[in-house]
Protein backbone atom coordinates (compact mmCIF):
# COMPACT_ATOMS: atom_id res chain seq x y z
CA UNK A 1 0.00 0.00 0.00
CA UNK A 2 1.09 3.58 -0.60
CA UNK A 3 0.19 6.92 0.99
CA UNK A 4 1.97 9.09 -1.57
CA UNK A 5 -1.00 11.38 -2.02
CA UNK A 6 -1.09 11.86 1.77
CA UNK A 7 2.57 12.82 2.00
CA UNK A 8 2.16 15.31 -0.83
CA UNK A 9 -0.75 17.10 0.77
CA UNK A 10 0.28 17.98 4.35
CA UNK A 11 0.08 21.67 5.32
CA UNK A 12 -0.76 23.95 8.25
CA UNK A 13 -3.93 23.84 10.34
CA UNK A 14 -6.10 26.95 10.26
CA UNK A 15 -7.37 28.44 13.52
CA UNK A 16 -10.76 29.86 12.53
CA UNK A 17 -13.11 30.19 9.60
CA UNK A 18 -15.98 32.30 8.33
CA UNK A 19 -19.02 30.76 6.65
CA UNK A 20 -22.37 31.96 5.41
CA UNK A 21 -25.29 31.01 7.62
CA UNK A 22 -28.90 30.15 6.95
CA UNK A 23 -31.97 31.78 8.42
CA UNK A 24 -32.17 30.46 12.02
CA UNK A 25 -35.92 30.02 11.69
CA UNK A 26 -35.52 27.56 8.79
CA UNK A 27 -34.32 24.67 10.96
CA UNK A 28 -32.49 23.72 14.15
CA UNK A 29 -29.04 22.36 14.87
CA UNK A 30 -28.08 19.35 12.75
CA UNK A 31 -26.15 16.74 14.74
CA UNK A 32 -24.11 13.87 13.31
CA UNK A 33 -21.95 10.97 14.50
CA UNK A 34 -19.03 10.51 12.10
CA UNK A 35 -16.29 7.92 11.74
CA UNK A 36 -13.82 7.38 8.93
CA UNK A 37 -11.03 5.02 7.89
CA UNK A 38 -12.00 2.17 10.18
CA UNK A 39 -10.16 -0.21 7.82
CA UNK A 40 -11.84 -3.49 8.65
CA UNK A 41 -9.68 -6.16 7.01
CA UNK A 42 -6.51 -4.11 7.44
CA UNK A 43 -6.51 -2.82 11.02
CA UNK A 44 -6.61 -5.95 13.24
CA UNK A 45 -8.91 -4.41 15.87
CA UNK A 46 -11.16 -2.45 13.50
CA UNK A 47 -14.38 -4.13 14.60
CA UNK A 48 -13.76 -3.47 18.29
CA UNK A 49 -13.08 0.18 17.44
CA UNK A 50 -16.29 0.40 15.46
CA UNK A 51 -18.24 -1.20 18.31
CA UNK A 52 -17.03 1.61 20.60
CA UNK A 53 -18.29 4.17 18.08
CA UNK A 54 -21.68 2.45 17.83
CA UNK A 55 -22.07 2.40 21.61
CA UNK A 56 -21.18 6.09 21.90
CA UNK A 57 -23.55 6.93 19.06
CA UNK A 58 -26.46 5.13 20.70
CA UNK A 59 -25.78 6.99 23.94
CA UNK A 60 -25.60 10.41 22.28
CA UNK A 61 -28.88 12.32 22.42
CA UNK A 62 -30.50 14.18 19.54
CA UNK A 63 -28.50 12.85 16.58
CA UNK A 64 -29.95 13.36 13.11
CA UNK A 65 -27.75 10.87 11.25
CA UNK A 66 -24.59 8.79 11.37
CA UNK A 67 -21.94 8.68 8.66
CA UNK A 68 -18.97 6.51 7.77
CA UNK A 69 -16.63 8.34 5.39
CA UNK A 70 -14.96 5.48 3.56
CA UNK A 71 -12.25 2.83 3.90
CA UNK A 72 -14.83 1.02 5.98
CA UNK A 73 -14.63 -2.63 4.97
CA UNK A 74 -14.19 -5.09 2.10
CA UNK A 75 -17.20 -6.82 0.54
CA UNK A 76 -17.91 -10.48 1.16
CA UNK A 77 -18.95 -13.06 3.72
CA UNK A 78 -16.22 -12.05 6.19
CA UNK A 79 -17.76 -8.61 6.71
CA UNK A 80 -21.47 -9.40 6.62
CA UNK A 81 -21.88 -9.35 10.41
CA UNK A 82 -19.75 -6.19 10.66
CA UNK A 83 -21.89 -4.43 8.05
CA UNK A 84 -25.09 -5.62 9.75
CA UNK A 85 -24.10 -3.77 12.92
CA UNK A 86 -23.93 -0.59 10.88
CA UNK A 87 -27.19 -1.13 9.02
CA UNK A 88 -28.99 -2.03 12.26
CA UNK A 89 -28.15 1.34 13.81
CA UNK A 90 -31.41 3.16 14.49
CA UNK A 91 -30.42 6.35 12.68
CA UNK A 92 -30.29 7.47 9.04
CA UNK A 93 -26.91 6.35 7.69
CA UNK A 94 -24.74 8.06 5.09
CA UNK A 95 -22.02 6.07 3.34
CA UNK A 96 -19.00 7.43 1.49
CA UNK A 97 -16.93 5.24 -0.81
CA UNK A 98 -13.21 5.05 -0.02
CA UNK A 99 -10.44 3.57 -2.12
CA UNK A 100 -9.86 0.52 0.10
CA UNK A 101 -13.54 -0.40 -0.04
CA UNK A 102 -12.79 -1.56 -3.59
CA UNK A 103 -9.68 -3.61 -2.74
CA UNK A 104 -11.52 -6.89 -3.34
CA UNK A 105 -14.50 -5.94 -5.47
CA UNK A 106 -16.18 -3.36 -7.68
CA UNK A 107 -18.17 -0.43 -6.33
CA UNK A 108 -21.49 -2.09 -6.96
CA UNK A 109 -20.61 -5.01 -4.73
CA UNK A 110 -19.72 -3.00 -1.64
CA UNK A 111 -22.58 -0.57 -2.26
CA UNK A 112 -25.07 -3.44 -2.28
CA UNK A 113 -23.66 -4.75 1.01
CA UNK A 114 -24.00 -1.32 2.62
CA UNK A 115 -27.45 -0.65 1.18
CA UNK A 116 -26.05 2.32 -0.75
CA UNK A 117 -28.20 3.06 -3.79
CA UNK A 118 -25.93 5.53 -5.62
CA UNK A 119 -22.19 6.28 -5.42
CA UNK A 120 -22.93 9.99 -4.91
CA UNK A 121 -25.98 11.95 -3.82
CA UNK A 122 -27.51 14.87 -1.91
CA UNK A 123 -29.31 14.75 1.44
CA UNK A 124 -31.20 17.49 3.29
CA UNK A 125 -31.02 17.79 7.07
CA UNK A 126 -32.66 20.84 8.59
CA UNK A 127 -31.10 24.06 7.27
CA UNK A 128 -28.23 22.26 5.55
CA UNK A 129 -27.72 20.13 2.45
CA UNK A 130 -25.07 17.40 2.47
CA UNK A 131 -23.61 16.28 -0.85
CA UNK A 132 -21.60 13.06 -0.92
CA UNK A 133 -19.09 12.59 -3.76
CA UNK A 134 -17.34 9.56 -5.23
CA UNK A 135 -13.70 10.43 -6.03
CA UNK A 136 -12.67 6.84 -6.69
CA UNK A 137 -11.31 7.07 -10.22
CA UNK A 138 -7.76 7.12 -11.51
CA UNK A 139 -6.51 8.59 -14.76
CA UNK A 140 -3.92 6.75 -16.81
CA UNK A 141 -2.90 7.41 -20.42
CA UNK A 142 -5.83 9.79 -20.72
CA UNK A 143 -8.38 7.20 -19.63
CA UNK A 144 -10.53 7.60 -16.50
CA UNK A 145 -10.91 4.25 -14.72
CA UNK A 146 -13.16 3.46 -11.72
CA UNK A 147 -11.49 1.80 -8.75
CA UNK A 148 -12.21 -1.93 -8.63
CA UNK A 149 -10.43 -4.98 -7.17
CA UNK A 150 -7.41 -2.95 -6.10
CA UNK A 151 -6.64 -1.67 -9.61
CA UNK A 152 -5.70 1.77 -8.27
CA UNK A 153 -2.37 0.29 -7.10
CA UNK A 154 -0.83 1.24 -10.42
CA UNK A 155 2.09 3.37 -11.53
CA UNK A 156 2.08 6.32 -13.91
CA UNK A 157 -1.45 7.36 -12.95
CA UNK A 158 -3.12 10.17 -11.03
CA UNK A 159 -5.79 9.30 -8.50
CA UNK A 160 -8.92 10.56 -6.73
CA UNK A 161 -10.82 12.00 -9.71
CA UNK A 162 -14.56 12.51 -10.16
CA UNK A 163 -16.11 11.37 -13.42
CA UNK A 164 -17.65 13.92 -15.86
CA UNK A 165 -21.21 12.76 -15.22
CA UNK A 166 -20.77 13.38 -11.50
CA UNK A 167 -19.30 16.84 -12.07
CA UNK A 168 -22.24 17.83 -14.26
CA UNK A 169 -24.64 16.52 -11.62
CA UNK A 170 -22.81 18.47 -8.90
CA UNK A 171 -23.08 21.72 -10.84
CA UNK A 172 -26.82 21.23 -11.32
CA UNK A 173 -27.33 20.41 -7.64
CA UNK A 174 -25.45 23.47 -6.46
CA UNK A 175 -27.14 25.80 -8.91
CA UNK A 176 -30.62 24.81 -7.75
CA UNK A 177 -29.88 24.44 -4.03
CA UNK A 178 -31.36 26.83 -1.49
CA UNK A 179 -29.41 25.74 1.61
CA UNK A 180 -25.75 26.05 2.65
CA UNK A 181 -24.04 22.85 1.51
CA UNK A 182 -21.48 20.58 3.15
CA UNK A 183 -19.47 18.73 0.48
CA UNK A 184 -18.30 15.31 1.67
CA UNK A 185 -15.77 12.95 0.10
CA UNK A 186 -13.40 10.29 1.29
CA UNK A 187 -10.41 11.83 -0.46
CA UNK A 188 -9.41 15.42 0.30
CA UNK A 189 -10.69 18.55 -1.39
CA UNK A 190 -8.92 21.85 -0.79
CA UNK A 191 -5.62 20.37 0.43
CA UNK A 192 -2.47 21.27 -1.46
CA UNK A 193 1.23 21.12 -0.80
CA UNK A 194 2.43 24.23 0.98
CA UNK A 195 2.71 27.11 -1.47
CA UNK A 196 1.42 25.04 -4.39
CA UNK A 197 -1.90 25.15 -6.27
CA UNK A 198 -4.50 22.50 -5.69
CA UNK A 199 -3.85 19.22 -7.51
CA UNK A 200 -5.80 19.09 -10.80
CA UNK A 201 -8.19 16.37 -9.61
CA UNK A 202 -9.17 18.59 -6.68
CA UNK A 203 -9.24 21.81 -8.68
CA UNK A 204 -11.69 20.23 -11.12
CA UNK A 205 -14.23 19.75 -8.33
CA UNK A 206 -13.49 23.04 -6.58
CA UNK A 207 -13.93 24.97 -9.84
CA UNK A 208 -17.47 23.57 -10.09
CA UNK A 209 -18.12 24.72 -6.52
CA UNK A 210 -16.88 28.24 -7.26
CA UNK A 211 -18.83 28.51 -10.51
CA UNK A 212 -22.05 27.53 -8.78
CA UNK A 213 -21.38 29.92 -5.91
CA UNK A 214 -21.27 32.87 -8.29
CA UNK A 215 -24.73 32.16 -9.68
CA UNK A 216 -26.42 30.76 -6.57
CA UNK A 217 -24.94 31.94 -3.27
CA UNK A 218 -27.93 30.55 -1.36
CA UNK A 219 -26.77 27.01 -2.13
CA UNK A 220 -23.06 27.71 -1.74
CA UNK A 221 -20.69 25.06 -0.39
CA UNK A 222 -19.69 26.23 3.08
CA UNK A 223 -17.32 23.41 4.06
CA UNK A 224 -15.53 20.34 2.73
CA UNK A 225 -15.29 17.23 4.93
CA UNK A 226 -12.94 14.35 4.14
CA UNK A 227 -10.98 11.46 5.61
CA UNK A 228 -8.28 9.42 3.82
CA UNK A 229 -5.25 11.34 5.07
CA UNK A 230 -5.26 9.88 8.61
CA UNK A 231 -4.53 13.29 10.14
CA UNK A 232 -6.36 15.91 12.20
CA UNK A 233 -6.29 18.97 9.99
CA UNK A 234 -8.18 22.13 8.99
CA UNK A 235 -7.35 24.22 5.92
CA UNK A 236 -8.91 26.95 3.79
CA UNK A 237 -9.30 26.96 0.02
CA UNK A 238 -10.96 29.82 -1.85
CA UNK A 239 -12.51 30.94 1.43
CA UNK A 240 -13.98 27.50 2.12
CA UNK A 241 -12.93 25.55 5.22
CA UNK A 242 -11.60 22.05 4.51
CA UNK A 243 -11.73 19.68 7.48
CA UNK A 244 -9.97 16.33 7.49
CA UNK A 245 -11.19 13.91 10.14
CA UNK A 246 -8.61 11.49 11.50
CA UNK A 247 -8.73 7.74 11.03
CA UNK A 248 -10.51 5.63 13.62
CA UNK A 249 -7.54 3.28 13.71
CA UNK A 250 -4.05 4.43 12.78
CA UNK A 251 -1.58 6.78 11.13
CA UNK A 252 0.26 5.40 8.11
CA UNK A 253 3.99 5.76 7.54
CA UNK A 254 5.73 2.68 6.14
CA UNK A 255 3.24 0.65 8.13
CA UNK A 256 0.49 1.12 10.69
CA UNK A 257 1.01 3.26 13.77
CA UNK A 258 -2.16 2.47 15.75
CA UNK A 259 -3.94 4.81 18.11
CA UNK A 260 -4.56 3.50 21.61
CA UNK A 261 -8.26 4.45 21.46
CA UNK A 262 -10.70 4.50 18.55
CA UNK A 263 -11.24 7.95 17.07
CA UNK A 264 -14.55 9.40 15.90
CA UNK A 265 -16.41 12.67 16.28
CA UNK A 266 -19.78 14.27 16.83
CA UNK A 267 -20.38 17.33 14.68
CA UNK A 268 -23.05 20.01 15.00
CA UNK A 269 -24.05 22.35 12.18
CA UNK A 270 -25.84 25.30 13.77
CA UNK A 271 -27.75 27.74 11.50
CA UNK A 272 -27.36 30.42 14.16
CA UNK A 273 -23.68 30.68 13.34
CA UNK A 274 -21.46 27.85 14.63
CA UNK A 275 -19.93 24.59 13.50
CA UNK A 276 -18.87 22.46 16.45
CA UNK A 277 -16.67 19.38 16.43
CA UNK A 278 -16.50 17.13 19.46
CA UNK A 279 -13.55 14.80 18.93
CA UNK A 280 -11.58 12.26 20.94
CA UNK A 281 -8.09 12.49 22.33
CA UNK A 282 -5.79 9.48 22.39
CA UNK A 283 -2.12 8.64 21.92
CA UNK A 284 -0.05 6.30 19.82
CA UNK A 285 0.24 2.74 21.11
CA UNK A 286 3.96 3.07 20.51
CA UNK A 287 6.08 6.17 19.95
CA UNK A 288 4.75 8.53 17.28
CA UNK A 289 6.47 8.06 13.91
CA UNK A 290 9.33 10.44 13.21
CA UNK A 291 7.99 12.01 10.05
CA UNK A 292 6.98 15.55 9.16
CA UNK A 293 3.25 15.53 8.50
CA UNK A 294 1.18 18.54 9.47
CA UNK A 295 -1.85 17.39 11.40
CA UNK A 296 -0.32 14.08 12.46
CA UNK A 297 -2.01 13.27 15.75
CA UNK A 298 -3.58 10.40 17.64
CA UNK A 299 -6.66 12.56 18.21
CA UNK A 300 -9.49 14.48 16.62
CA UNK A 301 -9.50 18.03 17.95
CA UNK A 302 -12.50 19.71 19.48
CA UNK A 303 -13.30 22.74 17.35
CA UNK A 304 -15.77 25.60 17.69
CA UNK A 305 -15.93 27.50 14.43
CA UNK A 306 -17.81 30.76 14.02
CA UNK A 307 -20.13 30.88 11.02
CA UNK A 308 -20.39 34.36 9.56
CA UNK A 309 -22.29 35.80 6.65
CA UNK A 310 -19.44 37.92 5.34
CA UNK A 311 -17.80 35.14 3.31
CA UNK A 312 -20.46 35.32 0.58
CA UNK A 313 -23.24 37.61 -0.57
CA UNK A 314 -26.12 35.91 1.25
CA UNK A 315 -29.58 36.63 -0.14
Amino acid sequence: MTRRDFLRSASAVAASIALPIANPSSGGVVRAAIITDVHHGLAPDAEARFDTFLTATRERKGLDFAMQMGDFCHPGDATQSFTKKWRDLDLPQLNVLGNHDMDHGAKGRIMEQWGMKEPFGSYDFGSFRLIVLDLNFFKKKGELVPYAVGNYFTDNATHNWADPEQLQWLLRELKMGDKPTILISHQPLGFSERGQPLPPEQEEVVSVVLKARETNPRGAVVAFLCGHLHVDRLEMAHGIPCLCLNSASYFWNQGMHPYRDPLYSFIEFDPRGELRVYGRKSEFVRQAPKVEAIGMSASISDRKLTLKRRSFAWV
